[in-house]
């Protein structure tokens, strides 16, 4: 009889699931219902509408926890993330309610999967920030049914307010839908199929005591286990009376796909104003200006001509509004091949920001790396990128410019500078000889000083030696393949 019922419960599974995953599935069950002032709420509803043009737009903080296994930069972009709020925002643009992230993402080292035990008892707890909407992304929603689902959310009913908040899963993200889901939980909607105060009627004749409580979303007879064509629902189902349903799967609280998803009713807008003025969502922050804001501009543009090898000379502009003490802010600077997906970070420093309101220039000495040969990069530098400071934006801790690299030249195989003082550089470009090879440095009598290995492909190869501690003289360096079994020699003047 086990058995029986596993291999039918599997069955189910296999059925369900791909439907829920294409409906971006939310987790949010509705298990106890609060005692609602449907008088309080209907003059509520009466007085918003009557002064619709005079209601004034409620701004509320978001703080967004990226919850990741490896420290360091985070692995979800960020700049997505803002794209996400201002697409809730669209979602939420009749409702007079606007969200925008109080403070940058917070990256936080911690497990790929949370179940939603952990969520409300570990992540929750350690990481809430008061007065504001918690979101958690986390890499898997754990456990049998929550791991098909793309968020769940709590009720402005469920316990205290540090007992509230949301969790998405990373691979769902999809045109904001799922997110403004997810915060229309939490300001107390339902889904549009909600049946545990009973089905709802296509009718509407009990539409404030079953379904979603809510009297111009149509009855829903649940859209995730429903296919439809492209976003028009063409089924033929019933319900109890026998009238045939016509959801809306242009609504945010149904289960149609994420795609579909654009909008709240008027009547879903009216009660999260009214869960908003009646409970403590009131004290959600409307603004978080009590952090820095960092930003990086530059007026270097695109250039040509750079030599592998050669340093950069940069001069960088930077914003420091809201610094109140000296703060030490790491800077990168990353270079990326235009037909490769590999970003090398080749240089790094320190920036101290000082207080003040003034913008500051600072120039940077960067070297380009000696191993990328003729081609055209994109050097990006960026502030803090482990995201370890909380500022009020990241979009402007970054900035990009095009520049190519030419060796041209660089004819044949030459070394250089020559004389030398620390460093030569040995440029390598004939396809004759490949192949590992053998370095020496001796004096005219034959004496080896220094002995090095290096490798060189069908590409140009770039070398670095360091001769600092060669004397002043003149010096032959040897180039021996192994493989051709050639030898090239060179004359080094060393200072």
């Amino acid at each position: 009889m086990l058995r029986n019922f596993l291999s039918t419960f599997i069955i189910l599974l296999v059925l369900i699931l791909p439907n829920l995953v294409n409906a971006q599935f939310c987790a949010t069950e509705l298990e106890v219902l609060p005692e609602f002032d449907k008088e309080a709420f209907h003059k509520f509803q009466a007085e918003r509408r009557n002064h619709a043009r005079s209601n004034e737009t409620i701004y509320v903080g978001l703080t967004i926890h990226i919850i990741q296994q490896i420290a360091g930069a985070p692995d979800t972009d960020i700049e997505a993330l803002y794209e996400d709020v201002a697409a809730v925002n669209f979602a939420f643009s009749n409702s007079g309610i606007e969200f925008f992230l109080c403070g940058s993402p917070r990256v936080i080292q911690g497990k790929p999967t949370y179940t939603v035990q952990e969520w409300k008892r570990d992540l929750n707890p350690a990481y809430y920030v008061p007065n504001t909407i918690n979101i958690y992304y986390v890499d898997e929603i754990g456990s049998l049914i929550s791991s098909a689902a793309c968020g769940i959310s709590t009720f402005p009913w469920d316990g205290e307010p540090k007992d509230r908040s949301i969790i998405m899963k990373k691979g769902c993200r999809s045109n904001g839908s799922t997110l403004a889901h997810e915060i229309g939980h939490f300001f107390g909607l339902f889904h549009t199929h909600e049946t545990f105060l009973g089905q709802e009627f296509v009718d509407g004749s009990n539409c404030e005591s079953a379904g979603d409580n809510v009297c111009d979303t149509p009855a829903d007879p649940d859209l995730s286990q429903i296919r439809l064509n492209g976003c028009t629902y063409e089924g033929t189902l019933k319900d109890p009376k026998g009238a045939a349903y016509s959801p809306s799967p242009a609504n945010i609280m149904s289960y149609a796909p994420g795609s579909c998803r654009k909008r709240f009713s008027q009547g879903q807008s009216d009660r999260m104003n009214f869960y908003y003025a009646t409970t403590e969502l009131a004290d959600l922050l409307d603004n978080c200006d009590f952090y820095p804001d960092y930003a990086i501009t530059s007026d270097e543009v695109a250039d040509t001509g750079f030599t592998s090898g050669q340093v950069l000379d940069l001069n960088y502009t930077f914003s420091n509004e809201g610094v109140t003490e000296p703060q030490e802010v790491e800077i990168i600077f990353r270079i990326q091949r235009e037909d490769s997906d590999i970003i090398f970070t080749i240089h790094k420093e320190i920036l101290v920001m000082q207080p003040g309101t003034v913008p500051f220039e600072q120039n940077f000495q960067v070297p380009l790396p000696l191993d990328f040969g003729t081609g055209n990069y994109t050097l990006s530098v960026v502030l803090d990128p482990d995201a370890t400071i909380i500022e009020r934006d990241k979009r402007n801790n970054f900035h990009s410019l095009d520049l190519s690299i030419d060796n041209s030249n660089l004819t044949g195989n030459i070394i250089f500078p020559n004389p030398a003082l620390n460093t030569i550089k040995l440029f390598l470009r004939d396809k004759i000889n490949i192949g590992n090879m053998n370095v020496s440095i001796a004096d005219y009598l034959g004496r080896v000083y220094q002995t090095e290995s290096a490798y060189k492909g069908d590409e140009e190869l770039l070398y670095e030696i360091d001769v600092t501690n060669l004397t002043s003289g003149v010096y032959i360096i040897t180039l021996n393949y192994i493989t051709s079994g050639n030898s090239q020699s060179f004359v080094l003047y060393k200072e």
